[in-house]
């Protein structure tokens, strides 16, 4: 039963995990072109961001549940050698940080540059939708990565 149990808050914690980044990639290349180029009415935008803003919601509480789970189940295996910690820890870091970025300061990141050259060019490269989706891959790097470490020392 346990085992079910534990596949099925795996399961909750891709599923939250690829909506989210998948819902950012989708804004990435299909929103924010359309939004850009006036292709969308006003109330369809309105009403796609409102709705994709309580999705994320949704993924963000399931994956700080379920991330919490798997976070005591794992570290309490045999396997959770320094170096999976180590990269646990990063991974909790970026995942701090993508949820900052969504719930920060109008969904921002909370940088004060001057607005001019090539700092504005580099905080709008590295703005909300850009930063999750990079931070959004970089996370599922590291849990693939995590996932090898335990298959390595189990086999």
């Amino acid at each position: 039963m346990t085992e079910f149990i534990l596949l099925l808050v795996r399961w909750i914690h891709s599923v939250a995990a690829l909506t989210w980044v998948g819902g950012a990639i989708f804004y990435w290349f299909i929103m924010r072109p359309s939004i850009q180029t006036g292709i969308l009415p006003d109330p369809i935008i309105q009403f796609a961001r409102k709705e994709f803003g309580q999705i994320v919601i949704l993924s963000m509480w399931a994956l700080l549940i379920t991330g919490a789970i798997l976070f005591f189940e794992r570290i309490s295996l045999p396997s959770a050698t320094p170096t999976y910690v180590m990269v646990l820890a990063i991974k909790v870091a970026l995942s701090a940080w993508m949820f900052f970025l969504t719930v920060g300061p109008k969904g921002r990141a909370a940088i004060k540059v001057a607005r001019q050259g090539r700092w504005r060019n580099m905080v709008d490269a590295l703005g909300h939708i850009n930063m999750t989706v990079i931070l959004g891959l970089a996370i599922f790097l590291l849990s693939d990565y995590l996932r090898q470490i335990i298959e390595n020392h189990v086999s």
